[in-house]
Parts: C-alpha cells; structure tokens; sequence
C-alpha cells in the first residue's frame, strides 16, 4: 500500500484506524458472549516495533492482544541470483530482506509458541483476516458451520466484481478445489483470469 508504517493505523472512519475498529469488534464480542477472544497481529521486521508501541493504548480494553513476527527472506540479485545481504544481520541492510506475506502465516505462527500457546489453553478455532478489510467479522454462523461439519478449514468467498480481478479465485485442479492468484497465472492467460464471468468468485482472504 506504500506505507511507512503498520498500515493497521491508517484512520478510516471519525479519525479511528483500522486497528481501533478490530480492537472495538473483538471487544463487544468478548463481553456481549462474556468470551476470552485474543487479537492476534501479524507483523513483519518492517512494523514490528511501530506496532509494539501503538497497541499500549488498549491496555484498558477487554482484548488480549498478542503479535508475531513473519519470517524474513533474503532478496536475491537478478544477475547472479545469489542472497543480496552480506550477513544474517537484518540491521546490517533492511532493504536485502523482505516479509513472505499472508502464505507464511502458519510457519511463522507455529514457530512463535503462539499456536501451542492457544492449544494448551482449549482453544480450536481460528479466524484470519487482513486488518484493512473492514467487512470481515467474527462470524459465529461460520463458526458453528465449523464445528457441526467438522471443517478443518473454510475459505469466505464472494462475487466477483470488476474491482477485484487481481485477487485469488477457485479452481478444480487434479480433482480437488485449490485456490488459484494472479502470480500463478500465465501472461496470456491474464485476461481470462480477470474475467468476471469466467471465475465468478473472489478470495476475501477471510479464512477459518
């Protein structure tokens, strides 16, 4: 989005930010079901420290907030296609390194103790979604669709529009339903891909 910092404090609607809503959802949903729901960020080396700083504020909130950092991957010249950075030191050169994106979500919340954490503590169920996409809710109709049908994952998909043809559609690939973006598609398969009518569904990235 071009941002310098944690895009999660853009303000968005009466001066609040993206992370005030989140915080303000979870909230209600803890105390209207007298619930223990934590927030969880995702950050990257980038916004890690910016955000460290920025959930202070809601210490006073019935939100237990808890962060993790994603996994940091070396750039790699085009030339040589060799590691740009000269140490593992991240410090030593920022801009040699780069945060992987949502598809490091499990390894990277797995590996910060976060995940057993929540296991040890009976918890089943989690909801991810990106912190600037304001429609996506806590869906307890979902959830209990979850638990009733055993779902071990679910994917929130929606129409289609013209608005969203850069994002991830589904697909029957080998016999099984698989989640197909952008990147994985060939240059001259591009305009099928944004085809509304082709793909009919968008990925809102909203996953159980």
């Amino acid at each position: 989005m071009g941002c310098s910092g944690p895009k999660s404090v853009i303000p968005v609607r009466n001066d609040l930010t993206f992370l005030d809503l989140t915080v303000q959802q979870i909230e209600h949903l803890n105390k209207k079901y007298d619930a223990n729901v934590p927030l969880v960020l995702m950050n990257s080396f980038n916004t890690d420290d910016d955000t460290m700083k920025i959930i202070r504020k809601y210490s006073g909130f019935n939100v237990s907030i808890k962060t993790f950092n994603q996994s940091r991957y070396p750039r790699i010249n085009k030339e040589s296609l060799m590691p740009i950075p000269k140490s593992c030191r991240t410090d030593d050169d920022i801009e040699a390194w780069y945060p992987p994106g949502h598809g490091d979500f499990y390894q990277a919340f797995s590996n910060s103790g976060l995940l057993e954490e929540f296991v040890d503590q009976g918890k089943k169920y989690c909801f991810i979604s990106n912190i600037d996409n304001l429609g996506a809710t806590v869906d307890l109709n979902i959830l209990n669709m979850c638990l009733d049908q055993s779902r071990e994952f679910v994917m929130e998909v929606t129409d289609k529009t013209r608005a969203d043809v850069k994002g991830g559609t589904l697909i029957q690939y080998e016999g099984k339903l698989r989640l197909l973006e952008g990147a994985q598609v060939p240059k001259e398969h591009e305009e099928d891909f944004k085809s509304v009518k082709k793909f009919n569904v968008f990925n809102t990235n909203n996953l159980w």
